[in-house]
């Protein structure tokens, strides 16, 4: 995990950004009759400080997989959204190094370290978690979760440049990090290994039965944990989030208390994350009034 301090004016300008592009965001969902929730840091800071976690510098939106893809063709069709914003992940023409499908602002630069290490430059981001259905049984459920997870990480391993990644590193994980460089080199020799893989990875998310009531972001490393019940997540619930109000999970308190403990109390520094970028650029913005 990796923690970067910014200057106060920067991260409050990233904020200030952020904050525009959830605006849109939420007004073209909810335009649109599309369901989303924060979840992760963008919950806790919901709760806990009204608004962003002071030294978070992301935001995290979920959603069920069914308006995940109801959203991707608003993005296509919504000609002043899309003017504005470009939609990467894995099943996109601007794909990323991960399976996450990523909101970007245009115009802009926010490369983080893996990003600077998969040779990626993309602008300030949202990351938007799709949920997918998960089996009652629990047996099949984490069959699946597993098999996901490996998609997912030799997607990673595939995009990623891990020697670039030795500098400063314990002993233990530069030597992980040489063994996923090596495999990187094997997996880029098979042609569109991206695609394929990714295509296993949706072939294994598909697989739950259709009268499941369970739910949850398949290539998230707490996917056997962070599930959800859509009959108790549902309908959503608004709170206050800085100048404005973002949905929650309508069980919130019981998801958040089940996945992350003690939520409320502020953790020290030494146990404080965030993606704090090599290279940032706020482009147009970075004069405007927001």
């Amino acid at each position: 995990m990796y923690y970067g301090e910014y200057e106060t004016k920067v991260l409050e300008k990233l904020h200030r950004i952020e904050l525009m592009m959830l605006n849109d965001f939420m007004d073209l969902c909810d335009r649109n009759n599309i369901d989303y929730f924060a979840i992760s840091g963008s919950a806790i800071g919901t709760l806990r400080h009204k608004g962003f976690i002071p030294w978070d510098d992301d935001i995290d939106i979920a959603m069920l997989r069914e308006d995940y893809e109801r959203f991707v063709k608003l993005v296509d069709s919504d000609e002043e959204f899309a003017s504005k914003y470009e939609l990467w992940g894995p099943d996109r023409t601007n794909k990323y190094y991960n399976l996450q499908p990523t909101l970007v602002l245009k115009n802009t630069l926010f490369v983080n370290r893996c990003a600077w290490a998969a040779g990626y430059k993309p602008g300030i981001l949202m990351d938007i978690f799709p949920y997918d259905r998960i089996s009652e049984d629990r047996k099949k459920a984490l069959k699946i979760i597993k098999k996901c997870k490996y998609m997912e990480v030799l997607y990673n391993v595939r995009n990623v440049n891990y020697f670039k990644h030795l500098d400063g590193e314990s002993m233990v994980q530069r030597i992980k990090n040489i063994i996923c460089g090596l495999m990187r080199i094997g997996l880029r020799l098979i042609p569109k290994c991206d695609d394929m893989l990714y295509t296993k990875f949706m072939k294994y998310a598909s697989m739950a039965e259709e009268s499941s009531d369970l739910y949850t972001c398949l290539f998230d490393p707490g996917a056997a944990i962070m599930h959800i019940r859509k009959s108790e997540a549902f309908p959503t619930v608004e709170m206050p989030f800085e100048d404005t109000k973002i949905k929650l999970v309508n069980n919130y308190e019981e998801q958040l208390r089940q996945h992350m403990g003690d939520y409320m109390k502020i953790p020290p520094v030494e146990k404080r994350t965030n993606h704090k970028p090599i290279e940032m650029d706020f482009g147009e913005y970075n004069e405007k009034a927001i």
